[in-house]
């Protein structure tokens, strides 16, 4: 029988499935440790395996560091996150590593380092982060369970069965109890409430999956692993429900890789648990799901990147390759392994599948360019990505990409940036997002819009009256039009008013988008066409003369320094240009200097080409929806994407 996506399992039958597949379902598991082995020695994961021993050699020489008060309360006094993390993520990488190599070579002192790192994490006062604890909850932090709480709980449960009689049977005993008592007895015996139970992210997927296969592989009482599945089934299909049917992340694809992975490990995991009886890793939207990473990888390596993530990211090659042979549809970018100390986090899950699971057959060649013009619409989530291939001059192609978005500004990890659209061509977005900034206690907080990659500023998107776009559900990008379905061609209309509900004057804004990706040789090109109708524009005291038009700015952001002349402005990459022109009788051009940090802390400067609304002699006098004598004004921009050293055509 198979049962999805509606989760319906019956109890009785779900007790069975459980109590006949168990044993050989524990005995699968502990193979791991031969698999593990075998994966290690490959010349494939050399450096995979040497990253891990550089790990291991540092955690034998070093102190363990120290989650003391005086980091844990930095968060409440200051805000910073960032040195607790530091010192909490180095304890968990320790322990990652040294797991991994107990695995491919279980040498007697390498084990009894493994015994104290384990040890010394089952003292911790709590596996949260100080960042997930209420205010005045010390008391109870070691019984909340975070996401974090979650993956250690996961990680040390697939490490003491795994390894089973190497490990010292008090330390084994030990993690039982840990886990029994800060994550079954408050979730699964007491049915404590937690927030992220119903959430429809990721803290949905990835705590009560880590949590959920902590159980599957620990919990023997049937009764109490029956309600643990029970419960871990409901905030799965509560994860599920954030996506629509076009599987799109509207956190972005970091949070993919996190909250889909979290979710694909627990699926597996209960699939071996159920002897097959359960599945819940097929179905449209699931596949859908497993596909936005394909559908948004705009070359080498680079993806769109709205919300909180990367362009850059080095996405689970073991959840690719995994989802990947399920679906029988390769991966669209190079096959990389990630390091573990990659993974600012040092995820457990991640390194283990990725070692399990990784197979390089499934992914592109390396440097290997789009072979095809693509258009893909994700209809739910309101975004758009069209692709096709440049043929330079000398023989080398590269990719030339399109991106835009809609939505609402109330998503999961939301930035205000309705409207804001990406030009990627040769294997640099030139015109890009920001990206994720630095987790503090005021990137969550209120006000979070006045940090330049959340709020409308940093985006390519007009500033109306000084006024930048608001935040909430309200806030949305109606789509007015969208002609998505020719291959390396789109075009889309958006009615942006209701995101510039400050905007006093405004009575209307359209922006309205046109791509013609490249063809061969040619150049492509974007058609970019703003619209802003005004009220109360006829002031009856002066003779029905026409005032000054509200302030317009048009904003665009990009890594690289642009180049300006009157009407022309020029943004090269390595081995691509972005060319831009505009009415220079109408709009004059600035050029402004962001300078920020990122996720990493690390130095961040965006260049941000100010477009003002000059003169509004030539606007014409009709607006749409506005009424006789409401005046427009109307701004169009043409990017011109060529190969560097060509100003493109026009």
């Amino acid at each position: 029988m198979t049962v999805h996506p509606g989760f319906a399992w019956p109890t009785d039958q779900m007790k069975q499935a459980l109590r006949t597949a168990r044993p050989a379902a524990l005995k699968s598991v502990q193979s791991w440790r031969e698999r593990v082995a075998d994966t290690l020695h490959s010349a494939a994961f050399a450096d995979f395996r040497a990253d891990l021993l550089a790990y291991e050699q540092k955690a034998r020489e070093e102190a363990m560091p120290e989650l003391s008060f005086s980091l844990y309360r930095e968060f409440r006094d200051t805000g910073e996150r960032k040195a607790y993390e530091q010192a909490y993520f180095e304890r968990r990488g320790r322990v990652v590593a040294t797991g991994l190599l107990a695995a491919f070579s279980p040498e007697p002192e390498r084990l009894a380092l493994l015994e104290d790192l384990i040890w010394n994490v089952c003292q911790e006062l709590t596996w949260c982060l100080p960042a997930h604890v209420g205010a005045g909850e010390e008391a109870r932090s070691g019984i909340q369970i975070d996401l974090f709480a979650a993956e250690t709980a996961q990680m040390l449960a697939e490490m003491v069965v795994m390894l089973g009689d190497e490990l010292d049977e008090r330390v084994g005993r030990l993690v039982r109890g840990e886990i029994d008592r800060r994550i079954f007895a408050p979730l699964y015996r007491d049915n404590a409430p937690f927030g992220w139970e119903r959430a429809d992210h990721n803290w949905s997927a990835v705590c009560s999956g880590g949590c959920g296969i902590a159980a599957l592989l620990l919990v023997e009482d049937e009764e109490l692993l029956a309600a643990a599945v029970r419960k871990t089934l409901g905030s799965m299909e509560a994860f599920l429900s954030g996506y629509g049917m076009d599987g799109g992340c509207a956190e972005g694809i970091g949070y993919w890789g996190y909250g889909f992975g979290f979710y694909t490990y627990y699926a597996d995991m209960l699939h071996l648990f159920s002897g097959g009886e359960l599945d819940l890793l097929s179905g449209p939207k699931i596949e859908a799901i497993a596909a936005y990473p394909r559908h948004i990888h705009l070359s080498e390596g680079i993806f769109v990147n709205y919300s909180d993530s990367r362009e850059r990211e080095v996405l689970p090659s073991g959840l690719l390759s995994y989802w990947a042979s399920h679906t029988g549809k390769p991966a669209s970018l190079p096959f990389e392994l990630p390091l573990l100390t990659g993974d600012p986090c040092r995820r457990w899950a991640h390194a283990m599948r990725n070692v399990l699971w990784s197979d390089p057959v499934w992914f592109a060649a390396e440097g290997q360019p789009a072979n095809q013009a693509t258009t893909v619409h994700l209809e739910n989530l309101s975004w758009t990505i069209s692709r096709g291939t440049v043929q330079a001059e000398n023989g080398a192609s590269w990719t030339a990409a399109f991106s835009v978005k809609g939505g609402h500004n109330d998503e999961p990890h939301n930035h205000n940036d309705l409207g804001h659209f990406l030009l990627h061509a040769g294997g640099e977005t030139i015109l890009c997002d920001p990206g994720s900034g630095e987790y503090t206690k005021a990137y969550f907080s209120p006000g979070r819009e006045s940090i330049m990659q959340i709020g409308s500023q940093g985006h390519s998107v007009p500033v109306i009256e000084g006024t930048y776009q608001v935040s909430g559900r309200n806030a949305a990008a109606h789509t007015l039009a969208a002609d998505v379905t020719s291959p390396g061609r789109a075009e889309i209309a958006f009615d942006l008013t209701s995101a510039y509900g400050e905007a006093n004057n405004l009575a209307a804004c359209f922006r309205h988008l046109k791509w013609n990706g490249p063809r061969g040789s040619e150049d492509a090109e974007l058609v970019v066409e703003d619209r802003f109708v005004w009220k109360n524009a006829i002031d009856e005291n002066t003779g029905g003369k026409r005032q000054a038009l509200p302030f317009v700015v048009e904003h665009l952001i990009s890594r690289f320094e642009p180049v300006s002349e009157r009407g022309r402005i020029r943004w090269a990459g390595r081995r691509a240009a972005v060319t831009l022109h505009y009415d220079a009788a109408c709009w004059d051009a600035k050029v402004e200097v962001l300078d920020a940090v990122d996720h990493d802390h690390r130095p961040l400067r965006l260049y941000r080409t100010a477009l003002s609304l000059s003169r509004a002699g030539s606007m014409p006098e009709s607006g749409q929806g506005a009424g006789p004598g409401s005046p427009v004004t109307e701004c169009k921009m043409r990017f011109v994407v060529s190969p560097r050293g060509e100003g493109g055509k026009g």
